[in-house]
């Protein structure tokens, strides 16, 4: 007989941080690779046991959420200044949002570090890299 299942990691974490993105910032969420002068790429880097409970389990998911700008001319204080600003209000996007559906698809959200990079190949693009970490329990 086949199991039942949620695809907790993108139904309830990705597909709902990608909709909250969607209706803060006037930039396209990608989930494959970059697009157009400025967009946010979604990537799923971890989803991990923290402990078993009754009737379900509590798991911990971290997803990067990277920002890239292409900028035209010289890289430049400006430069910077737009990306640290989106990666700033994005920040306070998820301190407003350390739950979503009431705990039910994710609870105490948070950017747990922002990482700042210039492409080696491309000196134009500029990235701010977030990792966005939630907590999700899944009752069985």
């Amino acid at each position: 007989m086949p199991i039942t299942f949620t695809n907790t990691i993108y139904d309830d974490i990705i597909d709902s941080l990608a909709t909250i993105i969607n209706d803060e910032f006037a930039v396209p969420v990608h989930y494959d690779e970059h697009r157009g002068n400025s967009s946010f790429l979604l990537i799923p880097e971890s989803d991990t046991l923290v402990t078993y409970m009754s009737s379900g389990v509590q798991r911990e998911y971290d997803i990067l959420i990277n920002y890239q700008l292409k900028f035209g001319g010289q890289y430049n204080k400006n430069n910077i200044k737009q990306v640290s600003n989106i990666m700033e209000r994005l920040k306070r996007l998820i301190l407003n949002n350390v739950s979503s559906s009431n705990g039910e698809k994710w609870f105490d959200a948070n950017i747990s570090s922002i990482e700042y990079e210039i492409d080696e190949d491309d000196p134009t693009l500029l990235r701010g890299v977030g990792t966005f970490n939630c907590q999700n329990i899944e009752v069985i």
